[in-house]
């Protein structure tokens, strides 16, 4: 039993990489539906990812600013209240461009839903009606209608994924030149939410694979 559930466990998660292949299609189409648009999203995505790095920075310039006066009894520069300035200049640029980036992806929705949804209607109207006798092929021109609106959702989080990483890696960069050990720590501790996450993923697609010809069934009744 032990045996059988290894194999599973392990063809499971194979299946699951192989399904990675699906990635860049779909990301065609979605630079198709709107290339203007993607590309100002990830520029202001790159802008806040690197925002958190940049903040840091600053906070310990402050800090090691403050430590040298308190340390010699010096009066307050000019240079310290320039520092502030910029800290508090960085957090309204986040602030701004994260809601910039929120305006592109509600705009890229509305082009990439409008842009397969053409898709499907194109290719639909070139079938023959026998075609649509077939349950089989019926539930995967219905997969593909749905799947217009039930892939922002994947959309916005590979937008959200490529910000996260870029801020990983900036801040994975700075700790590890502060504390090697602690970015061990740090991703350690990350890998159990990953392994986590990624199996309910996958649990709540194949529940909605499995639910089409359901649909189909509720559909024509």
């Amino acid at each position: 039993m032990t045996d059988a559930n290894n194999q599973a466990f392990f063809s499971a998660w194979r299946e699951r990489l192989q399904a990675l292949k699906n990635v860049p299609p779909v990301l065609r189409i979605v630079w198709d539906s709107g290339p203007y648009v993607v590309t100002f999203g990830l520029a202001c995505r790159l802008i806040v990812a690197l925002i958190p790095v940049s903040a840091a920075w600053v906070t310990r310039l402050i800090i090691d600013n403050i430590n040298a006066i308190v340390q010699h009894k010096t009066a307050l520069s000019s240079h310290l209240w320039w520092l502030a300035a910029l800290e508090f200049a960085l957090a309204i640029a986040g602030s701004t461009f994260s809601r910039i980036s929120d305006y592109y992806d509600a705009v890229l929705a509305d082009r990439y839903t409008r842009h397969v949804s053409i898709q499907v209607m194109d290719h639909a109207s070139r079938l023959d009606l026998h075609a649509y006798e077939d349950p089989v092929f019926y539930d995967r021109l219905d997969r593909a209608r749905v799947q217009a609106t039930d892939r922002l959702g994947m959309i916005q989080s590979i937008g959200r994924l490529f910000q996260q990483t870029i801020t990983t890696i900036s801040l994975s960069a700075a700790i590890l030149f502060f504390s090697p050990w602690l970015l061990l720590l740090l991703v350690g501790c990350l890998i159990p939410a990953f392994l986590g996450e990624s199996h309910f993923a996958f649990l709540s697609y194949a529940k909605n694979f499995r639910q089409t010809p359901v649909r189909r069934e509720l559909d024509y009744l």
